[in-house]
């Protein structure tokens, strides 16, 4: 059994231990509502107990989202925001250091721990994958280096150095997430490719695919107003439509010769009467001060 299987089997046990009435092991790691609401133990053991189960159950799970950034760190406790260091080797839990030089003359030891974030770095930027290099020898193409320490900027690394390459996401498909040191064993584990080593210590790294990013929802609002619209494109399509069949109908047809055409010309025959009454008079007109009336 896995180191996962036992502490989650350990963690099961003891929940369900300190129940008084425990119905299933399920139940003892969960907690029970009713318990939590009066204050009483129930039949699903103590809530709290169960919920911090639960976190180190979660703790166990795999994070398959790709690393985005690197550090160097010289004290393990004291890296950057967002980040976590690998202070511990996978196969013996022996201490994780890269830099494995111990001054005795001084009483001082010198420490380098590996950092990483999955949040953290250039904004949509992915490690994509990693190699160790000579600490003089200049990197790959497009690959980066940690020439310093992010907590007490000192010189990151000794005889050896960690190489990696950053690239946008969506122009690959697999990225590196996740990276074990590993202090006995020779080769990578299972899963894992081999990176080099740094003074006896194996780097090793896991590459997975990356997760696809789905769209942010729309709002409600959006969402009504946007219907709305298409709403009234789709009408205003069926009136184009509907204009273009009626448009391509024929054509009216123009009146034969022997309709009648009294509502377009005056026939012949028909005669103006003239008015019965008389016209008014002329207006009269001044004519040096004196007003005259025309005839």
């Amino acid at each position: 059994m896995n180191k996962a299987g036992k502490h989650i089997q350990s963690g099961v046990t003891a929940a369900a231990g300190s129940s008084c009435n425990s119905a299933s092991p399920t139940a003892a790691l969960l907690g029970s509502p009713l318990a939590a609401a009066d204050g009483t133990p129930g039949t699903g053991g103590n809530l709290g107990a169960g919920t911090n189960v639960f976190n180190s159950i979660m703790s166990f799970l795999p994070d398959n989202r790709p690393i985005t950034s690197l550090h160097i760190v010289e004290d393990s406790d004291r890296c950057p925001k967002n980040f976590s260091a690998i202070s511990r080797t996978y196969d013996q839990d022996a201490d994780a250091d890269l830099w494995r030089d111990y001054n005795i003359l001084f009483g001082r030891q010198t420490t380098r721990y590996l950092c990483l974030s999955k949040s953290e770095g250039l904004p949509e930027y992915v490690v994509e994958t990693l190699k160790v290099i000579a600490e003089k020898v200049p990197p790959p193409k497009e690959f980066s280096l940690l020439s310093r320490t992010a907590d007490s900027d000192q010189k990151a690394w000794r005889k050896r150095q960690i190489a990696y390459k950053l690239s946008k996401r969506g122009s690959v498909t697999q990225a590196v997430t996740d990276i074990i040191l590993c202090s006995k064993l020779k080769i990578a584990p299972d899963g894992f490719k081999l990176a080099g080593d740094i003074n006896g210590i194996l780097i090793c790294y896991k590459t997975g695919a990356i997760p696809m990013r789905l769209p942010p929802p729309v709002p409600a609002s959006a969402s009504l107003a946007s219907g709305a619209v298409c709403e009234a494109e789709q009408a205003l399509n069926r009136l184009n439509l509907q204009g273009q069949r009626n448009s391509r109908g024929p054509l009216p047809q123009l009146p034969t010769e022997n309709q009648d055409h009294d509502y377009e010309e005056i026939q012949a025959h028909y005669q103006i009467n003239s008015p019965q009454r008389p016209a008014p008079p002329r207006p009269a007109t001044g004519v040096g001060g004196r007003w005259k009336i025309c005839r």
